[in-house]
């Protein structure tokens, strides 16, 4: 996933509020009074949230199993001289030295999780590598926006340097969406297509709590991510927040 167009993903994600989602990622930490500055960034894709964090001098490491975006978020980095590390790693099989005081994901990891075992894995890494006082905050694709935005809808947009199709099919059976992603990126005046396949879960809010709590974790809150506020009906993202349940 993510594998032909790194290069131009950060170009596409450009309305993308990372700023606004970390100004309230540092209000929860800071509410939650949460302790360290040992961060893990699971799915970080080029790295945006990876950067906020090592830039406000928390201990970032970032996670992703696309090696070509870990390869732009490393340049990113070395080019903002950040000290933070990235590893490409399986999310939900991870191999790590040490445990962190918080992880967060954001931009849609745990949808990707489209299996029962594989959202198994996802939540049973973050219990293995949460120390007993840390907290998660994951920020995903609402069911509302997968579900009524994107359902069976096509989107395309022409730029000088990129154009694209983007067609969406959602299963209201499987709760899973379906994307097939066409890119047309400019390469010294020739445009060379790359086509990639995406499947997304979208998760009922009603089901949240029992499924993070089968892997040790407690889900205490759900906040529109844009807004900070509770979540509403027609919220398209949602910020799980919630800790490692100590027995």
């Amino acid at each position: 996933m993510y594998q032909g167009f790194a290069s131009v993903y950060d170009y596409l994600m450009t309305d993308t509020p990372y700023d606004s989602w970390y100004e309230l990622l540092l209000k929860l930490i800071k509410d939650y009074q949460v302790k360290g500055k040992d961060v893990l960034d699971l799915a970080c894709g080029t790295g945006q949230m990876t950067h906020r964090l090592s830039k406000s001098g928390f201990k970032a490491m970032g996670v992703d199993l696309s090696s070509q975006m870990l390869e732009q978020a490393q340049t990113k980095a070395f080019e903002q001289a950040l000290k933070c590390r990235f590893i490409n790693q399986d999310i939900r099989h991870l191999e790590l030295f040490q445990q962190y005081d918080f992880i967060v994901s954001y931009c849609d990891g745990m949808n990707y999780m489209i299996e029962d075992e594989d959202l198994k894995g996802f939540l049973d890494s973050i219990h293995t590598y949460l120390k007993d006082e840390g907290y998660f905050f994951i920020e995903i694709s609402s069911y509302y926006k997968l579900s009524q935005v994107l359902k069976q809808n096509t989107f395309t947009e022409v730029n000088p340097d990129v154009a694209y199709i983007w067609d969406n099919n959602f299963d209201s059976t499987t709760h899973i969406l379906d994307f097939d992603l066409t890119l047309f990126v400019d390469k010294n005046g020739l445009y060379e297509r790359f086509d990639e396949s995406h499947k997304q879960r979208a998760f009922k809010q009603e089901d949240l709590k029992d499924l993070f709590r089968a892997s040790g974790l407690d889900l205490m809150e759900l906040l529109d991510s844009d807004t900070g506020e509770q979540v509403k009906e027609t919220s398209e993202r949602w910020l799980l927040v919630g800790r490692k349940i100590n027995e």
